[in-house]
């Protein structure tokens, strides 16, 4: 039994979770730019491809923040960083309100909120994997949930708030609330890295495993950001009308958050790796029923499915990391596993558009798209056959 199932069920693990939630709920506003990116970009005279290479930077700024970011979670703690994330991302919003320059637009939202992203979602990740071994798919669910939550809330009151007071205003009280909750969060966070958990040797990192969690990150989400960046495109492709287009979409979100909060408490009874290929065979199913040319409710069910299993391995993945990795070397393997999800990122909505266009003649070519949830369940079967214990459990 490891240290942290000593905790058992009424250990103290709730309070880092709740931190972790907190903070994610702030960091992930950071996927409601499009909400504002047409106004700054009209106002600053920006075109529509700058505004967007706004969020591109953000997201590579976030990513490498991750890569890097285990030895100095080990020398700071959770709180200090929590902190440090409060002042960029607030500051950094704060200072995208004021400018009348993109290249300072750039600086406060790609540089400094998006580093503050990379230190909230990653410390907070940090902490879910505290959590006993037989909830850590729970307490991951909730942390990567609240994350998926935040510009789901954001959607709800920007377009109202943009209206009444314009996009700086807006912004600007979207930098106090940041800065508030992530203050909150580092309060309720741990101040040190326990020392019973201090890691002693790098190399006690499994890599391989490291590598097929990689695959299984990449492969499990790429039909799913590949759907998020040409929902509308492909809603049109099979004829939807625009009010169920809408309806797509929201089935998307919607299943991603359902997936992040059910699928990874869900795993703590049948096992990581069972789960994850669960996951992937919706998402492969999903995206067959998105692909053929049946009945706007069989696409609208493809489109859930697609966003549930998004979402699965969204929560799955980390769990599946601190499960092989062990809680001390998490922050340090989970930085190298989720820059799969930064690839299949950048090069599934590109790859997506060019399989769309192929489709318009023949739409059953549009399944291709699950072709990346192949190798990932290649990655899966490989890492079952050298489970261990916590990930049979």
């Amino acid at each position: 039994m490891t240290s942290a199932d000593a905790g058992g069920r009424g250990g103290p693990w709730h309070r880092p979770v709740l931190a972790g939630a907190v903070a994610n709920l702030a960091a992930g506003t950071l996927f409601g730019w499009s909400l504002v990116a047409q106004s700054v970009s009209d106002a600053l005279t920006m075109s529509r491809g700058t505004a967007a290479a706004v969020f591109a930077a953000a997201i590579v700024v976030f990513a490498a923040v991750l890569l890097v970011l285990g030895p100095v979670q080990r020398r700071s703690g959770p709180r200090r960083l929590l902190r440090v994330a409060a002042a960029a991302g607030g500051g950094g919003l704060l200072l995208a309100a004021t400018t009348q320059q993109p290249a300072v637009l750039l600086l406060g939202v790609a540089v400094l909120f998006g580093g503050a992203n990379g230190l909230a979602y990653g410390v907070s990740l940090g902490l879910a994997a505290r959590a006993p071994t037989s909830l850590r798919g729970t307490a991951t669910g909730l942390v990567v949930a609240a994350y998926a939550a935040g510009p789901v809330l954001l959607g709800l009151v920007a377009p109202q708030a943009l209206a009444a007071f314009g996009w700086r205003p807006s912004l600007a009280c979207l930098a106090v609330a940041v800065a508030g909750l992530l203050t909150i969060a580092a309060e309720l966070a741990p101040g040190d890295v326990p020392a019973g958990r201090r890691p002693s040797r790098p190399h006690s990192i499994p890599r391989r495993d490291v590598v097929l969690l990689w695959i299984v990150f990449a492969g499990g989400t790429a039909p799913g950001l590949m759907l998020f960046a040409h929902a509308v495109t492909v809603a049109g492709d099979r004829h939807l009308s625009a009010q169920a287009a809408g309806l797509a979409v929201s089935s998307l979100a919607a299943g991603n958050l359902i997936g992040r909060l059910s699928v990874g408490a869900w795993s703590d009874r049948i096992g990581r790796l069972p789960a994850l290929a669960l996951a992937l065979a919706t998402g492969a199913l999903s995206i067959g029923a998105v692909a053929a040319p049946t009945s706007p409710q069989v696409v609208l069910a493809g489109f859930l499915g697609t966003g549930l299993a998004y979402g699965a391995v969204s929560a799955l993945v980390p769990a599946a990391t601190a499960d092989r990795v062990g809680a001390a070397f998490f922050p340090t393997a989970y930085g190298v596993v989720f820059t799969g999800w930064g690839c299949a990122g950048l090069l599934a909505p590109l790859a997506g558009g060019r399989l769309i266009g192929l489709s318009e003649q023949t739409p059953a070519l549009l399944s291709l798209a699950a072709a990346p949830l192949m190798a990932a369940a290649v990655a899966v079967l490989l890492l079952t056959d050298r489970a261990r214990g916590p990930l049979r459990s």
